[in-house]
């Protein structure tokens, strides 16, 4: 297959505007479009269904689904209604989370840590439910997010917004033979009588974030929650405010202005995170599947106030967005703004490329079904590759070496591609991103799988 050519990263710049954002500007290396390749390529996107397995919203969200994304003021987690948590206890029974071995309770527990659940026994599961508590007569439990794995050091001090840690406790029963919870570490111990001992179940921090350590109690950023209470406390919505932040849309059908869509385009998006603790865009790719070009590369300034912006991974620092919004060099109006402009080069037809997509399309608000992920892609060659090897025998098996991997971007750039992505210390680059979910995604086509 064609690869991508080894090119030095440019910047445009004005001496009296000097660019906030340095965007690297690689020469395009077209993926060379014929119609038998194109009829591969949408042999790669996936069914609504598969769509839905893995996450991707093709419908504004019901009532229950939009009242789960409902947060506590203090530590930001996730409150989840009691409807919610019968759900999951339901999908947890059919998937065997007891008994069951091997891949099934192997998504299970990937399931848990996504839900910011330690790893627990079947028999712990009683536990778990007993840590619910009732605030407006709905049952409330911890729920933490992907965006509450954040590292510490994602806020430059010159962020200055508040920093909480979010922690999130069980109940555990601490008998004089039981084990101490992670959470509560050796401090806690044991407690004489072999009685319970309820532990918090909310907890952060008041302060700010000075020198990597917590003004309310000078303890490193890395330390849980000064402030410890039994139940959260949920976020005050104004009537509707909720709905109106989680409608979703469609990609249009008729034709907008500057209307110019292209038949397949490679998306990445950065994001920070609000200060109701959900991810918020603030940096956007989009680059012409077969020609390379890079369509749209700009910063984009929320319309909500940010907690942080994940600096360590996004690569956006606060100077660089409001001196971005001064000279006017990014996108104004936050998601909408940049859903918009993504829109002028998407049509309902178009093949929208990403890598592990789900985040980047809730982040745009977007409904869209035209998608190939390539994560899920290698999800596939790995499922096929896993069947031929069962084929060969013990013997042989056993002189492999090695182990799959992850499927991490970065990862598989530089095993399947032979390039290297994501270097820097300054975060990621999304235009970077982009160009290397494009180049995969090509050489999944050119191969024949899936």
């Amino acid at each position: 297959m064609s690869r991508p050519r080894k090119t030095t990263a440019t910047t445009k710049t004005d001496p009296k505007k000097p660019n906030p954002a340095p965007t690297p500007t690689p020469a395009p290396v077209p993926v060379a479009y014929s119609d038998a390749y194109f009829t591969k390529m949408r042999a790669f996107v996936m069914t609504p269904e598969r769509l839905k397995i893995e996450g991707y919203k093709l419908e504004n969200l019901g009532k229950d689904e939009i009242l789960g994304f409902r947060r506590c003021r203090n530590c930001h987690a996730r409150i989840r209604t009691r409807k919610s948590v019968k759900k999951d206890e339901k999908e947890k029974a059919e998937d065997g989370d007891g008994d069951g071995e091997g891949g099934g309770s192997e998504g299970n527990e990937k399931r848990n840590r996504r839900r910011g659940k330690g790893r627990k026994e079947s028999g712990e599961k009683d536990k778990c439910e007993n840590a619910t508590q009732e605030i407006d007569g709905s049952t409330v439990t911890d729920a933490k997010t992907d965006d509450a794995e954040n590292d510490e050091d994602n806020e430059d001090k010159e962020d200055g917004g508040v920093r909480v840690t979010v922690t999130v406790r069980e109940m555990t029963d601490e008998t004089g033979k039981g084990e101490k919870s992670e959470a509560a570490g050796d401090k806690q111990g044991k407690e004489k009588g072999g009685k319970k001992k309820k532990t918090a179940v909310c907890q952060f921090h008041t302060g700010r974030v000075m020198d990597k350590h917590f003004t309310c109690c000078q303890e490193h950023v890395s330390t849980p929650g000064c402030v410890e209470m039994d139940q959260h406390t949920p976020v005050e919505y104004a009537k509707g405010e909720l709905e109106m932040e989680w409608i979703l849309y469609a990609t249009p059908t008729k034709p907008m202005k500057w209307w110019n869509p292209r038949m397949a385009v490679a998306l990445d998006c950065e994001m920070g995170v609000s200060i109701y603790g959900e991810p918020e865009l603030v940096r956007i790719s989009l680059v012409d599947f077969f020609t390379g070009e890079i369509l749209i590369d700009s910063l984009v300034y929320p319309r909500v106030r940010l907690q942080h912006l994940n600096t360590r991974y996004s690569g956006v620092t606060r100077g660089m967005l409001e001196t971005a919004r001064k000279r006017k060099q990014c996108i104004m109006g936050g998601r909408d703004a940049a859903r918009a402009l993504v829109w002028r080069y998407v049509g309902r037809e178009t093949i929208v490329v990403m890598h592990g997509g789900q985040s980047d399309m809730m982040a745009l608000r977007w409904i869209h079904d035209r998608v190939i992920d390539t994560f899920v892609v290698e999800g596939w060659r790995r499922a096929a590759a896993a069947a031929a090897e069962a084929k060969k025998s013990e013997a042989e098996l056993e002189k492999k070496e090695g182990t799959p991997g992850g499927r991490s971007l970065k990862h598989l750039t530089e095993t399947i591609l032979g390039a290297q992505i994501q270097q820097g210390r300054g975060g990621h680059d999304s235009v970077e991103d982009a160009m290397a979910c494009r180049w995969l995604a090509d050489w999944y086509v050119r191969t024949g799988l899936g």
